[in-house]
């Protein structure tokens, strides 16, 4: 007999790649490295939406007056790289210890110059917002923890495929306080083990849209069971829908 993991609580909730593939250099061109100074070895990941904004996860912001930034690189601790100390950070006025309404942005101290491995990212359209993607293929990358066991951060760029599933599969796991309307559930695709785990918080879940040929970020990744990265235990992200509007009013860019 297998039993659901309890209810996790706050303390509970993690945010790493389980079973991924190393990233080529400019394969992931959006993916930042959050950090809280130059001397860290790594807080969280994020997305950049526009040559002066970064999208994060409200918990790796809150509480925080500055963060270290790492674009265009393909490894956690890179010679040389564009990187910045950004001290205007917003996260969400209902961002609570649930990780509900789990958003941040970060507005950069200086514009970036675009180049083949520093590129924004497509943030999915409001006229996806019926969209509940449920058995879509995704894509999540970053440099967290690699194994529950050893606390280790990926010294490069991973990344795995990932399904996203119905949130009443995640409700028995997180509980209804941390499975709302406003998030979007995965696990590993094609039954795999493949996961995000702490260091991985922040950084965006992508589809591939043949329409738009490009990638779409549908998701930020929020949250995963402490001690289950490899354990299949599904992973929660927050639901971009849901937050279009505020990000449109924080940054005043113009969505789609």
């Amino acid at each position: 007999m297998v039993l659901a993991a309890p209810p996790a609580s706050q303390a509970d909730i993690q945010g790493r790649i389980i079973g991924g593939q190393r990233a080529a250099a400019g394969q992931f061109p959006w993916q930042v490295i959050l950090k809280r100074d130059e001397w860290d070895d790594l807080l969280c990941g994020g997305s950049i939406i526009s040559n002066s904004w970064v999208l994060t996860a409200g918990h790796c912001a809150y509480g925080r007056s500055s963060l270290y930034l790492i674009f265009g690189s393909v490894e956690l601790n890179p010679e040389e790289a564009i990187n910045m100390t950004a001290t205007q950070l917003y996260v969400h006025p209902n961002y609570n210890d649930k990780m509900n309404n789990d958003v941040a942005l970060v507005q950069l101290p200086q514009q970036l110059i675009f180049s083949s491995t520093i590129q924004p990212i497509q943030l999915v359209s409001s006229q996806q917002a019926s969209n509940n993607y449920v058995g879509t293929q995704a894509t999540i990358a970053g440099f967290g923890l690699i194994d529950d066991e050893y606390l280790d951060f990926s010294q490069e760029l991973l990344y795995a495929q990932v399904q996203v599933i119905a949130n009443d599969k995640c409700l028995t796991i997180f509980g209804s306080n941390v499975v709302l309307a406003s998030t979007l559930c995965a696990e590993g695709y094609a039954g795999s083990t493949m996961s995000t785990c702490s260091g991985d918080s922040g950084g965006p879940l992508i589809v591939y849209s043949s329409n738009a040929n490009a990638w779409i970020q549908i998701g930020i990744n929020s949250f995963v069971a402490e001690d289950q990265c490899t354990s299949g235990y599904p992973s929660g992200y927050v639901r971009l829908t849901s937050f279009l509007d505020y990000i449109a009013e924080t940054t005043g860019l113009t969505l789609s």
